[in-house]
């Protein structure tokens, strides 16, 4: 076997996930967490794990792995399968401590208003644009420290809660917020019990952006968002420690590790 021959096979064995040409328009990441995107047309037939996938107006289908996932599934385009493997993460577990026990074990009339908020949120990521919006990668909607991370199991003051179902951004009150990707402005907030002064954006095809916490807004509903575009500014409002951005991807009701809208292509 030449030298030149292993090469080539050591470095077509690297590469996470091997697919054929059929399938190389799907971009973004198979990993827990991740989502995909892919350029189709408008009468193929695109199954994962036999299930049929809606295609937009535009062409496109998207799909999303929860943060806790199987191993693979079968991607089917046409008559074509392939099995891919889905990389699995490992999620740290976070503490915060000293939050108002209310934000931690609601009373009767706040959890009233808690399932009111969460309806609105919930209508928010349905009945999205069925076109691709974004025309390249997310990027991070503001500078600061990155103080948590998605799929993080919390404990706060002591009591286990869902996971973390996005990035944090600490930075000092008032750091601009910056659309990540292009949009319409699909809801604007105030005072949530939750998340505060919330704006989300739907960048189409199902997927949307939640910022939570903010001091100002400063974008209006059913308006359309460029990426780069000022949005709010962040801030404490809600169940927060101290000033953050707390940003959210949805895929429809399934969360998305905004990270992986980031760091991997979707053109």
């Amino acid at each position: 076997m030449s030298l030149l021959f292993f090469i080539f096979i050591s470095f077509f064995l690297l590469q996470t996930p091997v697919i054929s040409d059929d399938f190389s328009s799907i971009k973004g990441c198979f990993c827990e967490g991740g989502l995909i995107i892919g350029k189709v047309k408008k009468d193929d037939k695109i199954l994962i794990d036999g299930i049929n996938q809606k295609i937009s107006d535009d062409g496109y289908f998207s799909y999303a792995f929860g943060r806790k996932y199987k191993d693979s599934i079968k991607l089917t385009i046409n008559k074509k399968t392939k099995k891919i493997t889905i990389k699995k993460k490992k999620y740290k577990i976070e503490i915060i401590n000293n939050l108002p026990k209310n934000k931690v074990s609601p009373n009767k009339k706040e959890l009233e208003k808690i399932l009111f908020e969460q309806k609105k949120i919930k209508l928010a990521k349905q009945n999205t644009v069925n076109k691709k919006l974004f025309k390249n990668n997310f990027s991070i909607p503001s500078k600061g420290r990155i103080s948590g991370i998605f799929g993080s199991q919390r404990i706060l003051n002591k009591v286990p809660k869902r996971p973390h179902y996005g990035i944090d951004i600490a930075a000092p009150e008032g750091t601009p917020i910056f659309a990540p990707s292009d949009g319409n402005i699909k809801l604007v907030a105030k005072n949530m019990f939750y998340t505060g002064n919330t704006i989300i954006i739907d960048h189409g095809l199902g997927i949307i952006s939640i910022f939570a916490h903010l001091s100002e807004v400063l974008v209006k509903e059913k308006t359309f968002v460029k990426k780069g575009n000022i949005i709010g500014k962040i801030g404490k409002t809600g169940r927060a420690t101290g000033p953050h951005l707390h940003w959210g991807v949805y895929k429809s009701n399934t969360p998305i590790d905004p990270y992986s809208l980031v760091n991997f292509d979707l053109n």
